[in-house]
């Protein structure tokens, strides 16, 4: 599975409520947040958060499901964990079935490669900032 993250451009100052999407392109599908009307962009930052924080709690608890919506947003995605596998799913849509080790690899990349890219923008002071950045370590202890 490959989870793309963006923020809009021209949104100058960068801002913990910019406006970004999110695509996944899994071995079954993809789903992307753009060019859909009514739009689907979401706050990014914020939407990012809160997928690692409910991925967490999905892979911590050893099972059931996960349901992220875009923050300010109607793109969907549900996760399920079965096994020593997560399902990837939009509506009855299956996008990606993958082992667990490699779907948290994936994710903790992807987010890592946004913040490479991103989070310098952001000012010290901004919420946003030190959500994502908390987030992101509590995912990062994680072991399939």
């Amino acid at each position: 599975m490959e989870l793309l993250v963006s923020r809009w451009p021209g949104q100058d100052p960068p801002g913990g409520y910019d406006l970004g999407d999110i695509e996944v392109i899994g071995g079954l599908g993809r789903l992307s947040s753009k060019g859909h009307v009514p739009d689907q962009g979401m706050m990014v930052f914020v939407a990012v958060s809160d997928l690692l924080d409910g991925l967490r709690g999905l892979l911590r608890r050893g099972g059931g499901s996960f349901a992220f919506v875009g923050a300010d947003s109607s793109f969907s995605l549900s996760f399920a964990l079965r096994k020593n596998r997560v399902v990837t799913t939009a509506g009855r849509k299956k996008i990606d079935e993958s082992e667990t080790v490699e779907f948290i690899g994936a994710i903790r990349g992807a987010v890592e490669n946004f913040m490479s890219r991103e989070l310098s923008g952001l000012p010290a002071d901004d919420p946003m900032r030190g959500d994502l950045v908390a987030a992101f370590e509590e995912f990062g202890r994680l072991s399939a």
